[in-house]
């Protein structure tokens, strides 16, 4: 059986992914409901459980070969969930033969200040959320079960269904009623985003590879070009004019002593104040380059909006 861990974003990325890659395979999405608001693929079902607690994982991992878990919170309660999680994940592991495939984002690198973000790389991030990442990261090198772990690692995602972007669905329903959007940082920096169909199709490279446990993986990503780029590119797909602004880092430091959401986005201004760049050359070298161009990504992720809202793009 596989796993999925999480139903958002990445876990019904992922989903999709599994149904095109290995059809027919038996699936089981978990989260804490215990249901979902789409159709369920034949052969897929869904269970609601507390992946936090260990007795709930030992019990789920016994049952699995593979466990993807692409679970998350709003960021400010990340202190209390991952290790909770990363304890449980842990125990899981101990108890059972399956194998766990963590989908990660690159904070435990920290600011390199426009450097290269490679895999060789220590995790020595200054950050709060970093910090979190990182103790995951040496949870499960130092428990005995680093083995039958993979990392894969993302940058910001971008694409369809994403709740959690810059480009993401608040993005496009600010655009298509022809409000000003805000970016933050410096706009004409190149910046690394991740495809959410290529991170998916990149967890499964990983998955079903018995050589690629015990590493940490980068997905390849589409080319680094500027925000101001990718909304010139958003313009040309929908036919909108897009106007935007820049927020420079003062104003994000001032808006967060009213918004808890915005101030946990603070210590990560660095990614917005540097060029962002990503190296996956390891991947590439061994399942080859999945990235998909920003042009193509802008044009599936238009077409989704569109269609799942059914307007039209000049409404």
């Amino acid at each position: 059986m596989i796993v999925i861990l999480g139903t958002g974003q990445v876990g019904r990325a992922l989903l999709d992914q599994l149904q095109m890659a290995k059809p027919g395979s038996n699936i089981l999405l978990v989260n804490r409901q215990g249901k979902v608001d789409f159709d369920l693929p034949s052969g897929t079902n869904i269970l609601g459980l507390d992946a936090t607690v260990p007795e709930h994982l030992i019990d789920l991992f016994r049952k699995a070969e593979i466990v993807f878990s692409c679970t998350d919170v709003p960021y400010q309660f990340w202190g209390k969930f991952y290790p909770l999680l990363s304890h449980a994940m842990v125990e899981g592991l101990k108890h059972s033969e399956a194998k766990l495939v963590f989908a990660d984002n690159l904070y435990s690198y920290g600011n390199l200040k426009g450097a290269l973000i490679h895999e060789g790389l220590e995790h020595l991030a200054q950050t709060q959320k970093g910090k979190i990442r990182t103790a995951l990261i040496n949870d499960f090198a130092t428990n005995g079960v680093s083995n039958r772990v993979a990392i894969v690692k993302a940058s910001d995602f971008i694409g369809p269904r994403i709740e959690k972007g810059l480009f993401g669905v608040d993005f496009l329903n600010s655009i298509h009623h022809h409000k000003t959007v805000y970016l933050p940082g410096k706009v004409q920096l190149p910046h690394h985003f991740t495809f959410i169909e290529d991170f998916a199709k990149a967890m499964l490279a990983v998955a079903f590879d018995a050589e690629a446990y015990h590493q940490i993986w980068h997905v390849p990503n589409a080319s680094a070009i500027s925000q101001s780029a990718w909304i010139d590119l958003f313009s040309q797909y929908t036919g909108l004019k897009i106007k935007y602004r820049s927020i420079p880092a003062i104003a994000l430091r001032l808006a967060g002593v009213f918004n808890p959401f915005v101030a946990e986005l603070n210590e990560l201004s660095y990614q917005f104040q540097y060029p962002y760049l990503v190296g996956s050359q390891k991947f590439v070298e061994r399942f080859g380059d999945i990235s998909t161009p920003p042009d193509v990504i802008v044009q599936k992720t238009v077409e989704w909006f569109y269609l799942k809202n059914s307007v039209n793009a000049n409404e």
